[in-house]
C-alpha cells in the first residue's frame, strides 16, 4: 500500500513538472512565436521577477551625475531572448522589413515579454545596416560603420567591428546555420570586462561626446546579460552621458554582478528611443501592467524590441 502511494505521488509529482516546464526544449528561434504569460504571482516585488526558467532584477543609481536603470537577467535557454517587430499585434510570422513603429509597451505586452528593451531601430538606419532577427536574414548593406552585435544559436556575444558588405557576406556564408539575431549599431563597448572605448572617442553616427539617454546590452555568463540605460538633459537632476561614461558605467556594472565582468557589451539606438520596460503597478487601475522603468515621461515609438521570455506555463 505504501508502495503504491509513493507511486501515486511520484506520478503526480512528474506531471505537475510538466505542466510547469512545458517549453524544457525551449520557444522557436525561427519564427516571432513567444512564450507563456509571465504570471502576476511571480512578480516577486516592484523589481523583481522569478520562476523555474527566469530570474529577472531590476536596479538603478546615479552616475557622473545621471540616474541610470538596468536589469540583470539570467534565462535557462537562449530561445528566451527574443526579438519583435514594432506591430499593435505580434504574430509569429512577423517580418522585420516593414516600416511600421509602435509603443514599446505595448509590444512588450504582445509578445508576453518578462522584460524588455528597444533593439537597434533598423527602420531609420536601413542604409547602412544588417538586418537579422530570429534566423531569417532581410538585409545586407552594411557600409563598414556601424559595428554589428552577433547573437548566436548558444545565446553568445560577439561582435564585428567596422565591418563592410563583403566582409559580412562572408562571414553569413560561414556561420549561417548559428546565426540567431544580428544587431547594426554599436559601438562595441565593452570586451573581456573592460571599457574598449577612449576618452577622446568620437562618432557623429551615436552622438559620441553628446550627453544623451543611452541604452546598452550585455553579456556577462552563459545565458546570464544586463540591459543598461542612462537618462539624458531632458530629465530632471539629469545631465546624461557621452558614449565614453556609458561604456564606464557598463564595465562597472558587469563587474558586479559578475567575477569576469561583461563578456561583451554594445551600444544600442539612444536619445528618446532608450527604453527598458518591465511590469508594475498601474495608478489607475493598481494592477501590474507594463512600464517604462527609465525616463517614464519621454516615450518614442520603436521599430523593435530586444525582450525575454519566460517557459512556464
Amino acid at each position: 500500500m505504501q508502495k503504491k502511494a509513493l507511486l501515486f505521488f511520484v506520478i503526480l509529482a512528474m506531471l505537475f513538472t510538466g505542466c510547469s516546464t512545458a517549453f524544457a526544449e525551449g520557444l522557436p528561434m525561427d519564427d516571432c512565436s513567444f512564450g507563456p504569460a509571465p504570471k502576476d504571482e511571480n512578480y516577486l516585488s516592484a523589481t523583481q521577477y522569478k520562476d523555474s526558467s527566469i530570474e529577472v532584477n531590476m536596479y538603478d543609481g546615479r552616475y557622473c551625475d545621471t540616474p541610470y536603470a538596468y536589469a540583470h537577467i539570467k534565462i535557462s535557454h537562449p530561445s528566451q531572448l527574443r526579438t519583435a517587430p514594432g506591430a499593435k499585434v505580434t504574430a509569429p510570422n512577423a517580418e522585420f522589413h516593414a516600416q511600421i513603429t509602435y509603443i514599446g509597451r505595448h509590444i512588450a505586452r504582445a509578445v508576453n515579454a518578462v522584460v524588455a528593451m528597444n533593439g537597434d531601430y533598423y527602420t531609420k538606419t536601413d542604409h547602412c545596416m544588417v538586418l537579422l532577427r530570429q534566423g531569417h536574414q532581410y538585409r545586407n548593406v552594411t557600409d563598414g560603420r556601424p559595428d554589428l552585435l552577433i547573437v548566436d544559436k548558444e545565446g553568445n556575444f560577439s561582435a564585428l567591428q567596422g565591418c563592410k558588405k563583403a566582409d559580412y557576406a562572408a562571414f553569413y556564408k560561414a556561420n549561417k546555420e548559428n546565426l540567431y539575431q544580428v544587431f547594426s549599431f554599436g559601438p562595441v563597448m565593452c570586451k573581456d570586462g573592460v571599457s574598449i572605448i577612449p576618452e577622446d572617442y568620437t562618432n557623429r553616427h551615436i552622438g559620441a561626446v553628446k550627453p544623451t539617454q543611452r541604452s546598452a546590452i550585455a553579456q556577462i555568463g552563459p545565458l546570464e546579460y544586463l540591459m543598461i540605460t542612462c537618462e539624458g538633459p531632458q530629465s530632471e537632476n539629469s545631465v546624461g552621458l557621452t558614449i565614453y561614461q556609458f561604456a564606464a558605467l557598463c564595465e562597472e556594472l558587469g563587474k558586479k554582478h559578475s567575477e569576469n565582468g561583461c563578456m561583451l557589451a554594445f551600444n544600442m539606438d539612444g536619445g528618446n528611443s532608450s527604453t527598458l520596460l518591465f511590469k508594475g503597478i498601474d495608478e489607475k487601475s493598481g494592477k501590474l501592467n507594463y512600464v517604462k522603468y527609465n525616463c517614464p515621461e519621454i516615450e518614442r515609438d520603436l521599430s523593435d524590441i530586444i525582450y525575454f521570455a519566460t517557459l512556464e506555463e
